[in-house]
Parts: structure tokens; C-alpha cells; sequence
């Protein structure tokens, strides 16, 4: 079985799950990679990409699209408040006060919000502000700090968002494992009653084919927005319910009597 045909099969036909269950298991390895890196450039790369393209680049964001400023004796000033949003990650840049205050922060994502005086790190999720916390500009910021200082620091900016896709893709692989432990510590008593012969092992690798559909499905429409996440959730729950079943039976010795 090629690695192309792996892929077919373990996102569309249940019934080669057996066969595939046969590969050696870095086979399964590479399939679990190729799948995480392939969500995190779906859900992270694309959009990022598209929002560096759209304003130009950091150079021209940083010497045209922002507004002068300049950090001097322990505070920041910017000529007109700037926000940008890439991704889950939210920038805001305000000097009319010493903090950015907690109305501007309601955007899902990690917020790094700019006052005057002080950096504000912030996670939001439905609107509220789970986790906060300040660290004063004099701790992070040189005397002078301007935009041409920010224009040096582009290569350091493309470091961190390729380190924030490694990050993306292992997000993937923890949840998406977990999700599969999950599924399997219970299909794992259903095998054992019809009789697969499977170790739990291979019924974990079973339940990471039969859910990667759904995986790359959810992904997708996540990406576009094109319908509700929580109603293609369900929808991807029962699909990979039944491929799992599906496959469970097809292997069961009852039924290869």
C-alpha cells in the first residue's frame, strides 16, 4: 500500500482499516505527522500568510501603516492608536493611557496590548479575560525605541511565527491524541466483546483513522467559516463513529467465520 493510498483509505474507507492496521508502525508515524503539519498550515500558515500579504509586509506596516512612535524616559507615545489582529494573535498599540484597559481586550486569541507605561499579555475565550497580567515598558523597551527599531527586529518577528507553527501543529497532535485516547479506551471494550483480536494499541490507531476526517473537515470549515463549528463538530462525531464501528465489525473473527 502506497503512503497516497494510506491517506485515502484512512479518511474515506473503513473497510481497509485492516490492511492498514498491517503497516509497520512508523507508517502510522508519518501519517500522524504529515496530518497535524497539514492542519497547522490550513488553520495557521494560510491565514497568516494572507494577513502579512494583505498589509504589505512588517516593513511597510512598521514605517507606513503605524503611526510614529518613540519609548522615551519610561514611556511610550504613538501619534494615533493602532490594533491588528493575525490569527489568534491580537496586537493594540495606545499611549493615551498607561494601561490598555480591559474593554479592548474582547477578541478570542492572546493579546499584546501597548500603553504608555506598561505591556499588557492577555488570553481571551468567549469574550472574557481568563489569564492577565502587566510588565512595566522600561523592562522590555531601549531608551529611543522607535519604528525603525521595530523594522530590525523583522527577522526575529518571521522566527517567532515559524516557532508558532511548530507550536500549532504539536496543539494538534496533544489534542487530537487525547480526543483518540478517549474514543479508544471505550471502543477498546467493544472490540474486545465482538472479538477483534486487537490490542489496544491497534485500537488506538484505528480510532486516529476514523476520526481523521472529521479532523480535516472541522479544520477546513473553521478556516473559511463557512458553517457553524459546533454543528460540523457533531456531524464529524457520528462520521467518525461510524467508521470506527464500521471497521470494528468488518474485523470482527464472528463475522470472518
Amino acid at each position: 500500500m502506497t503512503f497516497s493510498e494510506q491517506i485515502v483509505y484512512g479518511m474515506t474507507k473503513p473497510s481497509k482499516y485492516k490492511e492498514i492496521l498491517e503497516l509497520k508502525k512508523r507508517r502510522f508515524v508519518l501519517y500522524v505527522f504529515v496530518l497535524v503539519i497539514a492542519l497547522a498550515i490550513m488553520s495557521y500558515a494560510i491565514p497568516t500568510a494572507a494577513i502579512i500579504t494583505g498589509f504589505g509586509g512588517f516593513e511597510k506596516l512598521f514605517t507606513k501603516n503605524l503611526a510614529p512612535l518613540e519609548f522615551c524616559q519610561g514611556e511610550l507615545n504613538i501619534e494615533r492608536p493602532f490594533d491588528m489582529s493575525i490569527g489568534y494573535a491580537h496586537i493594540v498599540v495606545d499611549s493615551s493611557e498607561d494601561v490598555v484597559t480591559s474593554d479592548k481586550i474582547h477578541k478570542d486569541g492572546i493579546y499584546y496590548a501597548v500603553g504608555k507605561q506598561k505591556l499588557t499579555l492577555a488570553y481571551c475565550l468567549d469574550g472574557k479575560i481568563l489569564q492577565k497580567q502587566d510588565v512595566n515598558l522600561n523592562l522590555l523597551l531601549p531608551e529611543g525605541f522607535n519604528n525603525q527599531a521595530l523594522c530590525n527586529m523583522i527577522p526575529g518577528i518571521y522566527t517567532f511565527l515559524v516557532l508558532g507553527f511548530f507550536v500549532t501543529a504539536l496543539g494538534f497532535f496533544l489534542r487530537y491524541g487525547f480526543y483518540t485516547l478517549l474514543i479508544a479506551v471505550c471502543v477498546n471494550a467493544m472490540s474486545k466483546r465482538i472479538n477483534t483480536g486487537l490490542s489496544f494499541g491497534k485500537v488506538f490507531t484505528l480510532c486516529f483513522y476514523g476520526q481523521s476526517l472529521a479532523m480535516v473537515v472541522s479544520n477546513v470549515n473553521f478556516a473559511l467559516g463557512l458553517l457553524p463549528s459546533m454543528i460540523v463538530s457533531i456531524i464529524g462525531f457520528f462520521v467518525t463513529i461510524h467508521f470506527i464501528t464500521t471497521a470494528l465489525i468488518s474485523m470482527s473473527k464472528i463475522n470472518q467465520v
